[in-house]
């Protein structure tokens, strides 16, 4: 009788799984891409919350920026005029804006203060702030020669310059400011006329009918003095910054120029509240004050703003938010001072102050 041998299988091959062995294959594969998920959603929402955080500081930082070097520079007039300013800005013209071509305020902010220098795209609730000053224009502007007693002026460089842009001119005892009629190049040189013939681009032109200075050839057709080769030109602006709608729908800082446009500058500033310090150069800031409270703008040493910024993506939060705005009030002492976020989005608030280097 033969007897059968089987023959053990080989290491390599494979006899099956059972149920059993299957049924914890799987549960094992499910708990990994369970915590595979849950780690994938972690470092998600992590890397959602460092962004979030990176966006609102960014934000933050450049609108602080922007702002303290516009309020720092508020009132810079170059050298200024002893004997004052004059306007040559035709105020009767009906483009004439006496907020944006009338260069009398300084600084202000108001929400009920002085509502006429709002911005019409200002949210409501919203504060905002108007500067004006000069700037240099391209280049270091002077005069090439001496001017002769009409309204015409050489120039060395025409640094950038074009008709209907606003000019400042100063000798350090009288200054005046004026729109450019016309400009030509004459000889290697720019010849600008400020003129007040009535026109299609005056924006608003000029009125210089009150200007009569010595030798002063045309009655009406001068400017209030006569300037002197090495007089510097600059570039008076007044610009208001404020909180408008943001055309992806959010909020943004917008500032609006002398020529009215407004410019959409950072993105994500929801909010922005500003106060006027108010003291002498003996005592320092003594009292801190809203537009509508300042008695004396003469005696304004420093500007306080507060900035609210959010970050663009909502749902980063665990909880809406709470957050103490503006940042000078204490909602330590007062819980009541406390906002709560209407969404999920991440808050911040940034708070600075500036000294005034020119005075109002």
């Amino acid at each position: 009788m033969k007897r059968l041998f089987r023959l053990p299988a080989s290491p390599g091959a494979q006899t099956g799984l059972s149920l059993i062995e299957l049924m914890i294959a799987l549960l094992l594969g499910t708990l990994l891409s369970v915590g595979l998920v849950q780690v994938f959603t972690s470092n998600s929402q992590a890397f959602r919350h460092n962004e979030s955080a990176a966006r609102s500081l960014e934000s933050g930082r450049i609108a602080a920026d922007i702002l303290s070097r516009a309020i720092r520079n508020a009132g810079f007039f170059g050298c200024y005029p002893i004997n004052g300013v004059t306007n040559n800005l035709d105020s009767g013209d009906g483009e004439y804006d006496a907020v944006r071509h009338g260069f009398n305020t300084l600084g202000i902010s108001a929400d009920t203060g002085i509502p006429s220098e709002r911005p019409s795209a200002a949210i409501t609730g919203t504060d905002f702030i108007n500067i004006t000053g000069a700037r240099r224009p391209g280049a270091i502007v002077k005069l090439d020669a001496d001017m002769t007693a009409t309204n015409s002026i050489m120039l060395n460089d025409s640094g950038g310059l074009s008709a209907n842009e606003l000019i400042f001119i100063t000798n350090c005892e009288l200054g005046d400011i004026f729109q450019i009629s016309t400009l030509a190049s004459l000889g290697g040189n720019i010849q600008i006329t400020a003129d007040d013939t009535a026109g299609a681009n005056d924006n608003p032109g000029n009125d210089l009918s009150a200007n009569i200075p010595p030798g002063c050839t045309t009655s009406g057709s001068c400017l209030s003095t006569v300037y002197q080769r090495g007089t510097e030109i600059f570039q008076p602006y007044s610009e208001a910054y404020f909180i408008g709608d943001a055309t992806d729908g959010g909020r943004s800082l917008f500032m609006r120029q002398a020529s009215g446009v407004d410019i959409e500058l950072v993105a994500g500033v929801e909010n922005m509240s500003v106060r006027f310090g108010e003291g002498t150069v003996t005592t320092g800031v003594q009292n801190w004050r809203a537009a509508s409270a300042v008695t004396s703008w003469d005696d304004v040493l420093a500007v306080e703003v507060s900035l609210l910024v959010a970050a663009p993506n909502n749902n980063i939060m665990n909880s809406a938010q709470a957050y103490c705005f503006p940042g000078w009030v204490d909602c330590v002492a007062d819980t009541t001072e406390l906002t709560t976020a209407a969404d999920r989005r991440m808050y911040r608030v940034y708070t600075f102050t500036n000294a005034l280097r020119n005075p109002f």
